[in-house]
């Protein structure tokens, strides 16, 4: 069962009225004996609902990590990709008769479109160049300088590592999300059953109902 952020609130609200109601109100209490559901049967629902709260928060703690994550990645994309294009640019002006070489150092050809293909496109591109010092005093020559083709390298690397703590943190979220839909259902079956075994003990008596937050209709 999924439910949403607002169902599950929902949920663990009317359990908790439902829990509060069942210790604090002597005849409730005493008419759930009737159906041997006691102290130790109310403690398990305490420990599903304590479940259910704690994977709740967890996965929005992770949800807000991944968001992060993943806008961190954005910024960082969108950082190095003019400055990968401006380079790349003056790169294939630099080789625009030598097609060999235009292969030799990635320059040839479309950007892949996958970001790990992408990547490795631009890591590669800045390592030829970076180790062909004849081919950077050229870059030179149009203003580009050595430390701005590492710059660029550099940038190229902290993609990859910001790309895996994106990755890390969806996964994250995804068992968070796992754990708390599990808890939810364990929650949600154990409220089931109370608000049965409830609205029997306490048939004759429908004023015992609204006390715990179950909705009786009139008849």
């Amino acid at each position: 069962m999924i439910l949403t952020n607002k169902e599950i609130e929902e949920l663990i609200g009317e359990t908790e009225l439902c829990l509060g109601a069942a210790r604090k109100n002597s005849k409730i209490n005493t008419n759930l004996l009737r159906y041997k559901f006691d102290e130790t049967r109310l403690v398990v629902g305490d420990n599903l609902l304590k479940g259910a709260i704690d994977y709740y928060e967890k996965r929005i703690q992770d949800g807000g990590q991944q968001l992060v994550a993943t806008s961190a990645l954005e910024k960082a994309v969108a950082e190095v990709k003019p400055v990968y294009n401006e380079h790349l640019t003056i790169g294939r002006l630099i080789l625009k008769h030598e097609p060999e070489k235009l292969a030799k150092y990635s320059m040839a050809g479309e950007r892949k479109t996958s970001f790990n293909g992408w990547v490795s496109q631009g890591r590669a591109f800045y390592k030829s160049i970076l180790a062909d010092d004849d081919l950077v005093a050229k870059y030179d020559g149009y203003g580009i300088t050595l430390e701005q083709l590492q710059q660029g390298l550099d940038m190229m690397v902290n993609l990859i590592q910001v790309n895996i703590d994106q990755e890390g943190a969806k996964s994250d979220a995804q068992i968070a999300t796992e754990l708390r839909d599990n808890a939810v259902d364990l929650l949600a079956d154990w409220l089931s059953e109370f608000k049965v075994i409830l609205r029997l003990s306490c048939a004759d008596e429908l004023q015992l109902l609204e006390a715990a937050g179950i909705v009786v209709k009139s008849k």
